[in-house]
């Protein structure tokens, strides 16, 4: 028996048993330029049919209200309001939406403790600065599969999770 949960989203759009990149949403939050263009420019390469970019935490904030994104690229380090913080503002958010949208944290400091408050905040993923193509899209397959995984908390039994090293 699968089951959604009432505070989660759709799930991003399928064909094929594959995620339809060219049908997702994506915000990329970044308080250099060259940053956000640099991801902005690799997701287009893979096929993502919507890209925006913002400089700034409450720009996004007002972004995720306007538009239907699917999946996040945030900063930590922006100077209005820390990317940790914006996390936690989405994910608590009224809007359901809103509050369930993918989140990738992005960040040239990936120490432990770091990478744990990212995933203590509510993000599905982090990446780390700086970082491959492949790694870009490991981290947004971690983070639709998690939020898979809250939509359908009945996982098969027996089935473990694989860990993998990079």
């Amino acid at each position: 028996m699968k089951r959604r949960l009432q505070s989660q989203p759709p799930s991003a759009p399928r064909t094929g048993g594959y995620l339809d990149l060219a049908a997702i949403g994506v915000l990329v939050v970044d308080d250099n330029p060259n940053a956000r263009t640099l991801i902005a420019e690799v997701l287009r390469g893979l096929g993502c049919g919507r890209v925006y970019k913002v400089s700034s935490a409450e720009a996004a904030l007002a972004q995720l209200k306007s538009a239907r994104i699917d999946l996040v690229f945030a900063d930590v380090e922006m100077p209005d309001m820390n990317g940790l913080e914006f996390v936690r503002r989405v994910r608590a958010a009224p809007d359901p939406a809103v509050a369930g949208v993918v989140i990738v944290i992005v960040s040239a400091k990936a120490t432990q403790a770091r990478v744990m408050e990212a995933g203590v905040s509510g993000a599905n993923s982090f990446l780390c600065k700086p970082y491959s193509v492949s790694a870009l899209v490991r981290c947004m397959n971690e983070g639709f599969a998690s939020r898979r995984w809250a939509e359908h908390p009945e996982a098969p039994r027996g089935r473990r999770p694989k860990i993998i090293d990079a």
